[in-house]
């Protein structure tokens, strides 16, 4: 009896939610026709006004569990549009039941309204509230939607494995991303990469039926998907979050070498057309969100900039301590520098190596070990070919964490000029590894890195000034021990548990009725 009623719970609050709105629209009829002597039609037509609001808000907030108050009046237009149909219905089987085969007026309502009851029924679980309940086996729904996923390899793939691991806990998780890999669990829909317009039409179809079964989005950028995001929201009202690491417009613009501004004047500088266009969609994609979350305070700073509202963002920092313990570090043959990260402009990597050049003056058997790719990939090589520097710059391509973790353990000096970081994961990772950090001073790192203290910070693109910090820190194992053990303890309060926590309140607050 009770698998019984377990597995039929929402046809039997259905029925009992129509019972009391039937009850009602019973009894109201009584009221008008006998007790006031309306005609009956007409009685008929007030007492079902009064029902359906009755039955409307018993439907949508008892038997279905739809919690959503922003589709409110969209599904009450659209339960409406079912009850003038139902009105019509109704008038029409109650004059045949009542006139044409003279049943009393009281088992002819009864009858039509029984036969309103199972066409309405499917039209409710079909069209009006159709998988909106986030309160189903106690779990709110989330379709996370990225670009980016293992088997693809890298941090922020992994990272949003881990996230959606730790979420699966408490809530009831779907993923949408772009991959070649065929074979995935249920809750992993892939779009396969090729085909740049079919895959972003693929993927906005995939990504629009299943957001019809999500009660949040997700999404992990602000291009493609957060475009997707948006649109669906002015389609279904649905509710996303957008994980703000990055500026999307000004990564375009500045990789394509149309500005070499900075991030924070980049937000307030009139651009030429194609800038502004990207600006203008990035910000309708931030600004549309339910909630952003910044990924440094440096990142919220931005974020307000473009025009979010200070109560949408919250604050969530990167965090690298999901990762297996690190391997023990181990003393290079050949002082080692190593990078890691996407092959871009910004990023300065033609600096480091002309700074490998000059360092070699004096250490012929210098290492630099580059691991990421990129659209600079090309020229950097052959800069490299042209210097002279084959043996000692290593391109090692994109790797995965645990290889990446396994070149840290041999390596002496992590280096990142840089000229914007929303927050360095790459430092992060490097710092739990052991590895004594040289960095830009720009917002993002200055969060993570104190000058002379757990790492050094030298000017962007400044060759002479990277130069004495590497020699700086070459020449002094004790400087290189003090940012290692500094850098240790640093990490210790960028932690997951945290992050997942935040997250995880986020998404109960904006699930919240």
């Amino acid at each position: 009896m009770i698998n019984f009623l377990q597995k039929y719970k929402q046809i039997i609050k259905y029925l009992i939610a129509g019972s009391a709105a039937a009850l009602v629209d019973l009894s109201f009829l009584y009221f008008f026709t006998d007790i006031l002597g309306i005609w009956y039609l007409i009685s008929a037509g007030l007492a079902l006004v009064v029902a359906f609001f009755v039955s409307f808000f018993l439907q949508k907030f008892w038997t279905f569990r739809d919690g959503n108050r922003e589709l409110i009046y969209k599904q009450m237009g659209a339960y409406l549009a079912v009850a003038l149909t139902n009105f019509v219905i109704n008038l029409a089987l109650m004059y045949i039941l009542v006139d044409g085969l003279k049943i009393w007026y009281m088992l002819a309502q009864f009858i039509t309204s029984g036969l309103i009851a199972i066409e309405s029924y499917l039209v409710y679980k079909i069209f009006i509230f159709n998988g909106k309940s986030k309160f189903q086996n106690g779990k709110i729904k989330i379709l996370i939607a990225t670009g980016i996923y293992p088997p693809d390899i890298g941090g922020p793939a992994t990272m949003i494995k881990a996230l959606a691991e730790a979420l699966k806990k408490s809530f009831d998780i779907k993923i949408i991303t772009y991959a070649d890999a065929h074979s995935s669990p249920d809750e992993i829909v892939r779009v396969k990469k090729s085909g740049k317009f079919l895959k972003y039409l693929i993927y906005f179809c995939k990504m629009l039926r299943l957001a019809k079964r999500a009660d949040i989005l997700y999404i992990t950028e602000t291009y493609s998907v957060g475009y997707f995001a948006y649109l669906i929201k002015k389609i279904t009202g649905k509710k996303y979050i957008v994980r703000f690491a990055g500026d999307s417009a000004w990564e375009t613009a500045a990789g394509a070498g149309w500005t070499n501004d900075y991030i924070t004047d980049f937000q307030n500088i009139k651009y030429d057309g194609r800038i502004e266009k990207l600006k203008a969609r990035r910000k309708k994609i931030l600004v549309n969100a339910d909630a952003v979350i910044a990924v440094s305070c440096f990142m919220s700073r931005v974020a307000k900039m473009i025009g979010v509202d200070e109560e949408k963002i919250t604050v969530i920092y990167n965090a690298v301590d999901f990762f297996p313990a690190p391997p023990k570090r181990q003393v290079p043959l050949n002082p080692t520098l190593i990078y890691a990260g996407r092959l871009v402009r910004w990023k300065g990597v033609a600096m480091l190596i002309q700074a490998v050049q000059a360092l070699k003056e004096k250490r012929p058997n210098i290492i630099f070990e580059i691991l990421g790719d990129g659209p600079e990939e090309a020229r950097l090589k052959k800069m490299v070919g042209d210097l002279g520097l084959a043996k000692n710059v290593i391109f090692r391509g994109r790797v995965s964490e645990e290889e990446s973790h396994g070149i840290f353990a041999r390596s002496t000096v992590f280096v990142l000029n840089s000229n914007y970081e929303g927050m360095p994961h790459s430092v992060l990772n490097a710092m739990r590894s052991g590895l004594p950090v040289i960095t830009t001073p720009i917002d993002g790192n200055r969060e993570v890195v104190r000058d002379g203290q757990n790492g050094l910070l030298a000017p962007y693109n400044e060759l002479e000034a990277w130069v004495a910090a590497i020699n700086k820190l070459l020449n002094d194992q004790g400087l290189q021990q003090t940012f290692s053990n500094n850098g240790l303890e640093i990490v210790k309060k960028f932690k997951w548990s945290e992050a997942v926590e935040k997250t995880a309140v986020l998404i109960r607050d904006l699930g919240q009725p």
